[in-house]
């Protein structure tokens, strides 16, 4: 999701909040929308995440950030490969070699995952349904799918998890995008560091549930009535001129 927008007539960037996704109405307004991953924020990760916290104490934050830049970067590779982009080792930066292998590792399972999925199924996708954007008008929540595609004629979402845990929030996240999208299943691949089976990556379901759409809205019932603040936009000029 690019969380920025250039207008060169008027040569200036606008820069978004994260935490908002913009959409820009026919009548050239804007109306913002909440980030569904920030509104899953408010679900407490459980015990054992708390507990991990207070033993990790300060390198805790940079444990997450080097997750996160990992988890970007993975997606990033599997982005470019179905856009039939050329995709190296080399072209790895940011990490060094004892990550960078960890990282192609992953991606080498992914593509284990690809060539068996379209060995066993008709799979068919557009290039705009690579990290798609999806908004849900009436309940004001946006997010970016990973991966929309269709499987053996049925629309399918597909989402990339490369970190080690995977719970409710990731169902209700799903949840929410098939809503978006009227979408009724979707899968999470998940390929952790520590391999749950021979293969190295699995498959988890996720059918369109009511029941599951029902808390995922209560939830930002309560993400909203916790958080009140507004969307923000940082503008900056495209160019300078020194006068003389």
């Amino acid at each position: 999701m690019k969380f920025y927008e250039f207008d060169e007539k008027q040569k200036r960037v606008d820069i978004f909040n994260e935490r908002f996704y913009p959409k820009k109405l026919d009548d050239g307004s804007i109306k913002w929308y909440r980030n569904v991953t920030t509104i899953l924020g408010i679900i407490n990760k459980g015990y054992g995440y708390d507990e991990w916290l207070k033993q990790t104490g300060y390198t805790s934050e940079y444990i997450v950030d080097q997750a996160g830049k990992f988890g970007t970067t993975f997606h990033n590779l599997v982005e470019r490969y179905l856009h039939r982009e050329k995709v190296s080792y080399y072209d790895i930066e940011g990490f060094n070699e004892f990550a960078r292998t960890a990282l192609w590792e992953r991606f080498n399972l992914w593509m284990a995952f690809w060539d068996e999925l379209n060995e066993k199924h008709e799979v068919t996708y557009k290039s705009e349904g690579i990290e798609y954007v999806c908004y849900n008008d009436k309940y004001e929540y946006a997010g970016t799918v990973d991966f929309c595609c269709v499987v053996d004629g049925a629309n399918t979402i597909f989402d990339w998890k490369s970190g080690n845990y995977v719970g409710d929030s990731q169902k209700l996240q799903l949840t929410a995008y098939m809503a978006a999208t009227n979408t009724t299943q979707a899968r999470i691949v998940h390929i952790p560091a520590k391999k749950p089976n021979k293969k190295g990556y699995k498959i988890i379901e996720v059918d369109y549930q009511q029941e599951l759409f029902d808390l995922f809205i209560a939830s930002k019932k309560l993400f909203d009535s916790q958080n009140k603040d507004l969307p923000k936009v940082l503008t900056l000029p495209l160019e300078f001129q020194k006068e003389n």
